[in-house]
């Protein structure tokens, strides 16, 4: 088994994660229906992040990333 090119992962993170973004912001004029299907969608995805990669630090990040 190849070793992953970690570079390569986190520019397709870096990229999806700008996405996402985007897609979220355009979502603000969105029925409430719609935004509570995409955090659900979202809340499920980083659930399953944290528990595959073991970091429980990761919702902790994200709230000190949007309080700032």
């Amino acid at each position: 088994m190849s070793t992953p090119d970690h570079d390569a992962l986190i520019m397709t993170i870096t990229v999806l994660s700008r996405d996402l973004t985007t897609a979220l912001g355009q979502l603000q004029e969105a029925a409430a229906s719609v935004q509570a299907q995409a955090r659900a969608a979202l809340s499920t995805n980083l659930a399953t992040y944290t528990e595959t990669v073991q970091d429980k630090y990761l919702e902790q990040d994200i709230v000190y990333a949007v309080g700032k």
